[in-house]
């Protein structure tokens, strides 16, 4: 191959050779005084023009090959060459030593720093030798949603390295960087940690993650409603009910029930209250005595048309004459407590909302007309008793039935937060095969969950859920970017709609 490629080489040049002499015999000499190596003549239209050039051989042909360049100028007898006008600027920036502008985004890797600082600064302190790296991972699954290969470009796009700094990224280094955080227990705990206060009131629910990987020990068979058996590992989470922030998190074998895992979760972080609000799935009398058994606080919903219910109060229109009220979210909610006589830990809440009770009726009777293969005047007769209702089991005895209510409800802040998870940040499928890196994967996507919360929060704080998701805020702030001319950073100009934006939430940019 390589005597091959010096037979190329030779051909090359000796075709170069014999071209300039077959040019020299046929231009006037005050035209190839201007003509260089790696230049040719043109003669058109009876004018000479000049064109850069290269010679390559081919090796399919066994021949050399020439390569057109871009036009240069002109010649003339009178004025020599006369350098085309792109020539002449691109000279001119020569002369000056003007860099062609670099643009990266800016409005993101400002929030990071402003809006996250409690998140940052915890990452400094406890991670010392890769927090900038954590961030920039962490960026990069908020703002793009990309695996690890795409990390380094979109970094190079980012103004995020100019603000806290760090070493040069790739995709290695990047996986590296899992790989060690992964195995810091300690210090992931010792994050975690920072934003769990004692007193506060927690909830625990947990979702499974699917996985291609035959290397990764948690993967295992689960069953799940849709009977699936894929290979899964299990997400359990603790979330603070007054923040509404994901405060710890843990990955558990996929063939583990969630009730197994919940004590040694809270033993792992050092909580003896948390409250295990689950869905209406989750109620079995086995579950109930598990939990009774590990000791664990616990609120389970159950379905309307649960035999433990008693509807009989609401069928003869007396319920509201035994029970009392509260306010939530300007709705007047009545309650009723039913203590179970062969255990005095538990007791039932019924709880009913009646504006929704109205709700659900009219929507009933409307689908009766429009849908009539799935509801029916008769089937409308036996389950109206329950519409509005939502029925609770608990051993919350220190709790009152409001705090119950509001527990439950906070719940649908779970449901955001793993939507946010699975779906924003594309984490449902796992195709990692290296456990350590795996647990390194899990906690960035912890910590963009946190800042995705957190983003959430303060839309809907400010009103602004209706009008704009996390993923539209996140990606209207990307078009407030920095522009590097002649070695200095400038703001680019932005959108009407993102300036509008951060003003309403109170973000200002230098």
């Amino acid at each position: 191959m390589k005597e091959l490629d010096f037979i190329g080489f030779l051909v090359v040049s000796l075709y170069s050779v014999y071209t300039y002499d077959m040019e020299t015999t046929k231009h006037p000499a005050w035209a190839l005084a201007h003509k260089k190596p790696g230049t040719e003549l043109r003669y058109l239209n009876g004018k000479y023009y000049l064109y850069a050039y290269a010679s390559t051989y081919d090796k399919e042909k066994k021949r050399p090959k020439k390569i057109s360049g871009k036009y240069l100028g002109r010649i003339t007898e009178q004025k020599g060459f006369i350098p085309s006008g792109k020539r002449k600027l691109e000279q001119a920036l020569e002369f000056r030593n003007v860099t062609k502008p670099c643009c990266k985004e800016y409005g993101v890797s400002l929030l990071i720093t402003k809006i996250f600082s409690q998140s940052v600064k915890l990452l400094s302190d406890i991670f010392p030798g890769h927090w900038q790296s954590i961030l920039a991972i962490a960026y990069c699954r908020l703002v793009f949603h990309c695996p690890l290969k795409s990390i380094p470009f979109r970094l190079s796009q980012s103004y995020l390295p100019e603000l806290i700094g760090g070493k040069a990224f790739n995709e290695k280094t990047a996986s590296g960087v899992l790989n060690a955080i992964g195995g810091m227990h300690e210090q992931k705990l010792a994050y975690m940690k920072a934003f769990i206060t004692r007193e506060e009131y927690l909830l625990m629910d947990a979702t499974n993650i699917f996985s291609n990987s035959t290397l990764i020990t948690l993967a295992r068979k689960g069953y799940q409603r849709q009977t699936n058996f894929d290979a899964q590992f299990n997400l359990m989470y603790i979330y603070s009910a007054k923040t509404s922030m994901p405060v710890y998190y843990r990955l558990l074998p996929g063939n583990i029930r969630e009730v197994k895992a919940f004590k040694n979760c809270l033993l792992d972080v050092g909580l003896k209250d948390a409250i295990i609000v689950a869905d209406k799935g989750f109620y079995s009398e086995k579950n109930v005595e598990l939990l009774l058994k590990e000791k664990l606080k616990f609120v389970l919903p159950l379905k309307r048309d649960s035999s433990m219910i008693d509807y009989s109060l609401l069928a003869s229109n007396t319920f509201k004459e035994q029970s009392n009220y509260f306010v939530h979210e300007k709705r007047i909610i009545w309650y009723q407590e039913y203590h179970l006589p062969w255990d005095k830990r538990l007791f039932f809440i019924v709880f009913l909302d009646e504006a929704l009770r109205i709700k659900e009726e009219q929507d009933y009777l409307i689908r009766i007309a429009t849908h009539p293969e799935g509801h029916s005047i008769q089937q409308y007769h036996e389950r109206r008793n329950a519409f509005g209702t939502l029925t609770m089991l608990t051993n919350l005895t220190s709790k009152t039935a409001e705090d119950i209510y509001q527990s439950y409800k906070s719940r649908m802040t779970i449901e955001v937060l793993f939507d946010g998870m699975k779906n924003v940040l594309e984490a449902d499928h796992i195709y990692m095969q290296n456990e350590q890196t795996l647990e390194g994967w899990m906690f960035i996507n912890h910590i963009t969950l946190q800042w995705y919360q957190q983003l959430y929060s303060e839309l809907k704080a400010k009103g602004l859920l209706k009008q704009y998701s996390v993923n539209d805020y996140v990606q209207l702030l990307t078009d407030l970017k920095k522009i590097r001319i002649n070695g200095e950073w400038r703001f680019n100009e932005i959108t009407k709609t993102s300036s509008r934006l951060m003003e309403k939430l109170g973000i200002t940019y230098e």
